[in-house]
């Protein structure tokens, strides 16, 4: 099997705004498999290109077949490098059995909810204007700041009829978080991602145990053996492939979070349509789906899932179903 990889860097219809800072561009590598005249793509943001030359060796002669044990020679790569070359496989074994990855898992059939779409912070006048032209998406999230109180909800209630969900990013003390999920409660927010900071457990049971609004955990949840720590502290969890080091261990956490009572949520960055459809291939096993990633992309080297006001479309072709754009003139530089 061979891997090669390049940078891709993909600019935004309009900069992104959190209390991570502002977003004008995404880099992301993406990952290229070879076997046996196949060919499988996988991507990550972060993938580390040193991370990934090393991995080469540790790929020669694996098969798709075996795409565990291929996985289990990579425990010593990041779980961004990881989870682009798990894709990459997952594409692969799609494609050597013909079949769309989501039927090969035997999730066809399976309700798929609609996915949120994601505002930025913005002024009051912009929230206005972004809530009246997304009025017929069934759910927005709202990202907040350390400086909100939940009266931006108040203003995107004004205008918008849907359901709406608020991500924190771990901008509050408890107490503030307890006292901004009472105001967002009064707007009918159905959820909360990461009010408290990530690292401080106790500070996000604190505030599970006593908000009107049900918390998820967002940057608390990296991997498998998170799931378990955070059982009995959160409703519910979010879910990136990148963060937690692709499909197959994303498919753990999903099952182990059903045995431990937690709801689920599949997450992605603001990324191409590589990655957002690679997670969407197991939205069937979610509760909940944010997976507008390639939405504010103003010029995608990927097409896949295709978003309608929320309603995802997986593709039919065999594997994660995402295909290049031809012609596509965004920068990259072949490794």
């Amino acid at each position: 099997m061979r891997l090669t990889h390049r940078e891709y860097v993909i600019a935004l219809k309009e900069p992104f705004v959190s209390n991570t800072g502002v977003t004008t561009e995404v880099r992301q590598r993406v990952v290229e498999t070879t076997w046996q005249g196949l060919r499988g793509l996988g991507t990550a943001r972060g993938a580390d290109p040193a991370e990934l030359d090393a991995c080469v060796p540790l790929l020669a002669g694996a098969s798709p077949f075996a795409l565990r044990s291929a996985l289990d020679r990579l425990r010593c790569v990041g779980p961004a490098t990881r989870s682009a070359v798990d894709m990459a496989l997952h594409d692969l074994l799609g494609k050597a059995t013909g079949q769309p990855l989501h039927r090969l898992l035997g999730l066809d059939g399976l309700p798929v909810e609609p996915t949120a779409l994601s505002i930025g912070a913005c002024p009051d006048d912009e929230l206005v204007r972004q809530g009246r032209r997304l009025a017929d998406w069934p759910v927005l999230k709202l990202k907040l700041t350390p400086q909100d109180d939940g009266s931006r909800v108040a203003v995107l209630r004004s205008v918008y009829d849907g359901r709406i969900r608020v991500d924190a990013n771990g901008s509050w003390s408890p107490d503030r978080a307890l006292s901004v999920a009472a105001e967002l409660h009064r707007h009918g927010v159905e959820l909360l991602e990461q009010p408290v900071a990530p690292g401080a457990l106790d500070e996000l049971q604190y505030v599970h145990e006593r908000s009107p609004v049900p918390v998820f955990a967002d940057e608390d949840c990296v991997g498998p053996e998170d799931v378990l720590r955070l059982r009995g502290r959160v409703s519910g969890i979010n879910i990136k492939l990148a963060r937690c080091g692709g499909l197959a261990r994303a498919q753990e956490m999903l099952a182990l979070a059903r045995a431990c009572g937690l709801r689920t949520m599949l997450g992605c960055k603001v990324e191409s349509a590589l990655g957002t459809t690679a997670m969407a291939q197991l939205s069937g096993l979610a509760d909940h789906l944010d997976l507008d990633g390639p939405v504010g992309l103003l010029d995608d080297p990927f097409t896949g899932v295709r978003v309608d006001r929320g309603a995802l479309t997986l593709p039919v072709a065999p594997g994660i179903g995402a295909t290049p754009v031809h012609g596509h003139h965004g920068h990259h530089g072949k490794v």
